[in-house]
């Protein structure tokens, strides 16, 4: 999606419009390897992504000196996504070592059930859970502190929950249809999960894993 989600955001200024955000863009994935195969999306152009001009001589940013990203720096912490637009985001906030171990939740929730974001929430939640139950007891690297995960949809003007398409042909007709048609909406979900001291601390749902 996150190429999907640049093309958006990167056609909704125009060329050079104000307020525009000089990001390193990632050319489209390919579309024969799909999310579940646990690797990062293979590029389709040759070569690789380039970064602009703008962003090859740029110093990087201090950290944020905040205390709930303090606590965990040098600790283990998991991204439990494949996206590379999601690790450059956290890498933005001084979190640079993060283990990426990509959910292998199925992300097939029944659309029927849910509203958008009840939708987008739980998939995040599952795609969390789903790396936290097999890192908790890591015999080798231990406990993270703490995993990240996030899930991203687009809600039609009708109501439609749209996913990422499956093809090249079906990316560029979803885009042309949010281009053309009515206004929509882009809903994000992000879930932590980390080791609780005990089991009264707040955010502990009955049924999961402390």
């Amino acid at each position: 999606m996150s190429w999907f989600y640049n093309a958006i955001v990167g056609g909704a200024g125009g060329n050079g419009g104000r307020g525009a955000i000089a990001l390193p863009l990632d050319p489209p994935p390919t579309y024969s390897i799909s999310a579940s195969s646990g690797g990062p999306p293979v590029s389709a152009a040759a070569g690789g992504g380039q970064l602009p001009r703008s962003v090859k001589g740029r110093l990087p940013r201090p950290p944020l000196d905040l205390p709930a990203l303090n606590m965990i720096r040098g600790k283990r912490v998991i991204l439990a996504s494949a996206s590379p637009r999601r690790k450059q985001l956290l890498s933005q906030i001084g979190l640079t070592d993060i283990e990426v171990i990509p959910s292998s939740f199925a992300e097939n929730l029944d659309k029927s059930r849910y509203e958008a974001f009840e939708y987008v929430l739980e998939t995040a939640i599952q795609k969390c859970l789903d790396v936290y139950k097999r890192e908790i007891d890591n015999p080798v690297k231990g406990e993270p502190a703490i995993v990240l995960s996030a899930d991203t949809v687009i809600v039609s003007y009708t109501g439609e929950i749209m996913e990422k398409p499956r093809s090249e042909e079906g990316h560029l007709a979803m885009l042309k249809a949010l281009r053309d048609g009515p206004p929509h909406k882009v809903c994000t979900a992000v879930v932590a999960m980390a080791p609780l001291e005990t089991l009264v601390h707040p955010g502990l749902r009955a049924g999961e894993p402390r």
